[in-house]
């Protein structure tokens, strides 16, 4: 069995704009952060060649990083003629004398244009060297993008430089996993980051079609928790052959053309777990025996985004066994599309697993008060129990809406539970909770603004999906308290160990973690007498 040790393929030290003011910042900060999550090495950007400039980024992470033999720093490149870094060719040779490991194009943020008038002449040079270059098109300017990523010079590159190693990163491919997967087929070259990939069982998809040596794993410490990232790949359905390729043998395979890059995060020596689930976690242990419950999850094979061809009941079903989850609450994965559809689905996944599930009935506000009101009785003959609403989705039938309105009103009288993936401002939560307060309001997506709210009323919870940010978990213990949050993973849409790694490695007691893995959700379940209908009580 071969043995897996993580290299993590993107960091950054050094604070930027964003920066939060617990975030690790410095090598020691960064190097316990890793040693809490059980990672070996990784490769380090100063955080002035991500959002500042390279000039003065790439000078300072050769200081930062020396001395340090787990951290292997990474330069950040620009177009030649601006004259602010070297020619390209002294540029690879000084990237070989000083150690550096491979460059990043952050092309978003400092307008690289990829095409071969603007690029060509340092790719060359890269090629040369089998550099690996890192293909990133977010900017710290426009955080939280997604699917921006130049697939048309992505594919260009790749094919006019063929023994370049080109690694795409971006903060998320959502629907740009189609396209990702051209390029793939397209260019034995390419390789992708996956702390981009946020899907459900997409580590699997790929290692099927296109092999384990196509991936790297990044953290993209700090501005991220490594847990999201590090459980998908460490619970993904690969070989352990796989997944010790994706944790660290290709990144290290990657480096290997600078032979003053020596890993050395072998030997480290991690601190014992602070509890029994951290233990679980960090030495990948089954989670089969555990009972969890889920708020947040989708059912449905009729979406816009790549959902498997070979996803079934069944599979869902096991990936929930997997993780222990005993019961999740569970709405349509159609974003916009045909409502009853959607309700119909969900309720064959009732059908198929009673003893699984709680249903909700999807709610759109624009379909008017008529066919809300016909679709949330047919969910009450279909057996749902909650209602799910997508304020954002629906223009300008907004979180203010009345249809809004009328849909809790309904929760109010049938005593349901209702999740909106976000229901706006605290005044607007206020006024929902004070004038339906026998439904339980769920919000949906790790909102951190209703403190207030949740203090003055009882019938409001939030949903951790996902706790994406440093110490995020540790941060809504304390906005919230463990007893206000309920555990959500976003099943179909992300993997369920994406919703759970943040959770498992949070820095809590462990009482506090099971009751946002569960018991919070469990004991409103008693409270307002819904279960699976399968369940024997």
């Amino acid at each position: 069995m071969p043995q897996v040790t993580y290299f993590d393929a993107h960091c950054v030290l050094g604070r930027s704009l964003h920066t939060g003011p617990d975030e690790p910042a410095t090598a020691d900060e960064l190097l316990a952060a890793m040693d809490h999550f059980g990672i070996h090495d990784a490769l380090v950007l100063d955080s002035l060649s991500v959002s500042t400039n390279p000039m003065a980024g790439n000078r300072r992470i050769l200081e930062r990083t020396r001395g340090q033999p787990r951290l292997h720093p990474a330069w950040s490149g620009l177009m030649t003629h601006s004259r602010e870094l070297p020619a390209p060719a002294k540029f690879v040779r000084q990237m070989r004398d000083e150690g550096v490991g491979a460059l990043y194009l952050f092309y978003g943020q400092w307008d690289i244009r990829l095409e071969d008038w603007a690029i060509d002449d340092l790719l060359a040079e890269l090629e040369a060297g089998r550099i690996p270059l890192f293909l990133c098109p977010d900017s710290t300017m426009q955080p939280g993008r997604i699917d921006l990523s130049d697939w048309n010079n992505i594919v260009r590159i790749c094919r006019k430089f063929p023994d370049l190693p080109v690694v795409v990163t971006e903060n998320r491919l959502y629907r740009g996993q189609r396209p990702l997967y051209e390029a793939l087929a397209a260019c034995p070259n390419l390789k992708v980051d996956i702390s981009a990939l946020w899907l459900h069982r997409r580590i699997e998809f790929i290692c099927r079609e296109f092999g384990a040596d196509r991936m790297v794993w990044g953290s993209r410490l700090p501005a991220r928790g490594p847990g999201a990232a590090l459980m998908q790949l460490n619970y993904s359905g690969i070989s352990e052959k796989e997944l010790a390729l994706i944790a660290g043998g290709n990144m290290r395979k990657l480096l290997s053309w600078n032979r003053d890059i020596k890993p050395a995060g072998d030997s480290a020596a991690f601190p014992e777990p602070v509890d029994i689930l951290h233990r679980k976690v960090r030495e990948r242990a089954p989670f089969s025996d555990e009972k969890f419950h889920d708020c947040h999850g989708h059912i449905g094979w009729c979406c816009p985004y790549h959902v498997l061809a070979d996803e079934t009941p069944q599979t869902v079903v096991a990936e929930m066994d997997k993780f222990g989850i005993a019961a999740g609450c569970v709405f349509s994965l159609q974003i916009g599309g045909d409502v009853e559809y959607g309700t119909d689905e969900v309720a064959a996944m009732l059908n198929a697993y009673p003893d699984r599930f709680i249903g909700f009935t999807y709610v759109n506000p624009n379909y008017g008060e008529r066919l809300i009101l016909k679709e949330l009785e047919r969910g009450l003959t279909l057996g749902m129990q909650g209602i799910k609403l997508l304020t954002g989705s629906y223009g300008a039938s907004g979180y203010g809406s009345p249809m809004v309105d009328l849909a809790c009103r309904f929760a109010n009288d049938h005593g349901q539970f209702i999740l909106n993936h976000h229901w706006g401002p605290p005044e607007r939560m206020r006024q929902l909770c004070r004038d339906y307060p026998s439904a339980l309001f769920i919000a949906g997506h790790s909102e951190g603004g209703f403190a207030d709210v949740c203090r003055e009323f009882e019938n409001l919870y939030i949903c951790t999906c996902p706790f994406l940010g440093w110490n995020q978990t540790e941060k809504y213990v304390e906005i919230y308290g463990a007893g206000r949050l309920l555990f959500g993973s976003d099943l179909m849409d992300l993997p369920i160990s994406w919703g759970l790694g943040p959770i498992l490695y949070a820095r809590i007691s462990e009482a506090d973690k099971r009751k946002i893995l569960g018991g919070n959700l469990r004991r409103l379940m008693d409270k307002y007498r819904i279960w699976p209908r399968g369940w024997k009580r």
